[in-house]
Order: structure tokens, then C-alpha cells, then sequence
């Protein structure tokens, strides 16, 4: 395995923070997360983000972790619970938990990580002024469904058909946030492009068998609550109808998944710590500016390449962060 890491990054100072009104009490924060309780990927970012507030002195922070799961319903009741309880600042992480949050206070600050589109979103009034009382960190935009089918078409040249596989309750734009960028790509290139919006689990497995009927097409996961939740079920499927996919969530391509390409989270919810520090010294969200990510990854699957009959060009190999042999 290898790795190159490339970063480039929005700098900033910040000096001479006034006193937070609370600076006398013991200080909570909420964090409402799309993973079930106890699962590895939760645990692990929820430790990332205590561990960079520990790093920034909050030592004695209370922090208050709610799990949703991909349960659009449980998300709102949790959100609820969590507005009720009033704590000094809540974290939220990815779309689903951030809509279900800003719907119940415009008072009490919220920091996100993965809401994509919050200006059109209405969240924020703008990225450079949130003008409200959220702000945060992206992760994807629209934009990313070009390299993805882009890349597929690269690892997989005989490929005629790519369809994105999305989730309208929990996903940027109920599912369509990456329809443009997927479609002039697909005309550039030759390959005939759709978005399938799926609302269940069980509704993916005649998707990827249908594909796989084709044999000439791809899948692309979009990224969300939803495909944080089905990733494993996902890969599973493509692996036995052999389709040829690309996700954008990283941990699916140590998983059997051919390749991903997105921004790395752990990154994100270090940097969305530094907010919530901040917020808790008093400064306002409104005037912390939405931040995009600073580091992406591209890894491929070589193992999962040669199940599939796949030869990944010296080319493309040359672009990945990471091999999976």
C-alpha cells in the first residue's frame, strides 16, 4: 500500500476571543451522528472529534452522542431531544442530521460536517458569512459525479452504461444534487448516464442485478446517511453480480469496492473541532466562514480489479492515494 497525501487548505488566525457567557459552567456539546450506536465507524469518528477537542484544552467537555442511523424518523426525534436539552453548541454530521437539526432553533450555534450545497440548502446565507447560527465543513459537491464516472470509465473502458444510485429522504437535493455534472460527463465520454433513487435497502438489490444483466455497466454510490448505512450490502452485491463501482466514501474500497474518491471525514470532523472550540470561546457562527475539504483520497481496489477482469492502466494507478493489493 501506498499513500500521497495532498493538502491544500483556507488559513486563518483567531486572537483576542471574548469570554464565552458559559466560561463559568461546565460546557456540553451534542453530536448527532448517521451511524447506529456502537457501530466502528461512529465510534471511531466520535473518538477523532473528542480527541481534537482535546487537543484545543476541552479536557472536561461533556459531549452528549446521539445515533440515527439511516432512520430518517429516529434522526428527528433525536434532534428534538437534543434542541430540548439546549447545550452550548451541537455537532451534526452529514445532511440528514444537519435538515433535522436547523428545522427546530435558529438559536442555538450548530457545526456540520458533510452538508453539501448549504447556501441553495438555505442554511447558511453565504459560505464567507453564515449570517446564522450554522456553519461547518463540506464534503462533496456536485462536481465529484464527473471523476467518479470519469474514473470508472477509466478502470473499466467497456463499459456503456453508469448508473448513480441515490437516496432522496437523506441526500443533497432529495437525490439530484449530482445529476448535471453526471450527465454532460457521460456525454462527453460516450456513456449513457441515470439516477436511481432508492428509499429501502431491499430496493438496491434489483438495481445491481440489473446491471449486472448488462454486463456493460457501473454503479456510482452517492454519498449520505443511506450509503453510510447499505455500504457493506452494496459491496456485497456488486461483488456478486460484478459490477464495476466507485464510491465516494473510503472505507468501501478497503471493503471490496473498486474504487472511492472523496474527501477524508476524519479530516473534516478534526477541523469542525476547532469551530466548536471556538464557538465555546464565544465567537459567533455567523462570521465563521463554510470551509471545503482540504484533502482527498483516490484508492483502487486491486484485488477486487482482478475478480472483476479488470487490467487498472499504469495511468490511473499513478493518480491513486492508495492500493488495496
Amino acid at each position: 500500500m501506498r499513500r500521497r497525501t495532498i493538502i491544500a487548505g483556507l488559513s486563518w488566525a483567531a486572537a483576542g476571543w471574548p469570554l464565552a457567557p458559559w466560561a463559568q459552567e461546565q460546557p456540553r456539546v451534542a453530536a448527532l451522528w448517521p451511524f447506529v450506536d456502537g457501530g466502528a465507524e461512529g465510534r471511531s469518528l466520535a473518538h477523532t472529534f473528542r480527541s481534537a477537542l482535546r487537543d484545543h484544552g476541552r479536557t472536561t467537555l461533556q459531549i452528549d452522542d446521539r445515533w440515527g442511523g439511516a432512520d430518517v424518523e429516529r434522526t428527528r426525534a433525536l434532534a428534538a431531544e437534543i434542541v430540548q436539552s439546549n447545550p452550548q453548541v451541537i455537532f451534526a454530521f452529514l445532511n440528514a442530521q444537519l435538515s433535522a437539526l436547523s428545522a427546530l432553533t435558529k438559536t442555538i450555534p450548530i457545526v456540520f460536517v458533510g452538508a453539501s450545497d448549504p447556501v441553495t440548502s438555505g442554511y447558511v446565507a453565504s459560505l464567507q458569512r453564515p449570517g446564522g447560527n450554522i456553519t461547518g465543513f463540506t464534503l462533496y459537491e456536485a462536481s465529484l459525479a464527473g471523476k467518479w464516472l470519469a474514473a470508472l470509465r477509466e478502470a473499466a473502458p467497456t463499459i456503456r452504461h453508469v448508473t448513480l444510485l441515490s437516496n432522496p429522504n437523506t441526500e443533497v437535493r432529495r437525490g439530484a444534487f449530482y445529476s448535471e455534472a453526471l450527465t454532460t460527463t457521460g456525454a462527453a465520454i460516450g456513456i449513457e448516464t441515470e439516477v436511481v433513487l432508492v428509499t429501502t435497502a431491499d430496493a438496491i438489490d434489483p438495481v445491481v442485478a440489473g446491471l449486472g444483466r448488462r454486463g456493460d455497466a457501473g454503479l456510482i454510490v452517492a454519498p449520505g446517511t443511506f450509503s453510510e448505512a447499505n455500504g457493506d450490502r452494496i459491496v456485497a452485491l456488486t461483488a456478486q453480480h460484478r459490477v464495476p463501482t466507485v464510491f465516494a466514501i473510503r472505507r468501501f474500497a478497503h471493503r471490496g469496492g473498486l474504487m472511492s474518491y472523496g474527501p477524508d471525514p476524519a479530516d473534516a470532523v478534526r477541523r469542525a473541532a476547532s469551530y466548536v472550540d471556538r464557538i465555546l470561546h464565544g465567537e459567533k457562527p455567523a462570521t465563521l466562514p463554510v470551509q471545503a475539504p482540504t484533502k482527498f483520497d483516490f484508492i483502487v481496489n486491486l484485488k477486487t480489479a482482478r475478480t472483476l477482469g479488470l487490467t487498472i492502466s499504469s495511468a490511473l494507478l499513478a493518480q491513486a492515494d492508495e492500493i488495496v493489493e
